[in-house]
């Protein structure tokens, strides 16, 4: 089973020790680009664990 991915999906990534939640900004052929704390990151997809929610779709606190 694969994962649906879309831009502005909340993404959990794990590198195995560490584990992250970030926003998906740009999706690539190889990489896709996250916001995590205000700065964007080219991650390759093997390190996106589970989808964890939609950006537009939390609510604003």
């Amino acid at each position: 089973m694969g994962i649906l991915l879309h831009n502005y999906n909340i993404v959990r990534i794990t590198d195995g020790s560490n584990i992250i939640e970030c926003t998906i900004i740009k999706m690539c052929l190889d990489y896709a680009v996250v916001k995590y704390k205000g700065a964007q990151y080219k991650i390759t997809y093997d390190l996106v664990d589970k989808v964890v929610g939609h950006e537009l779709l939390l609510p604003y606190s």
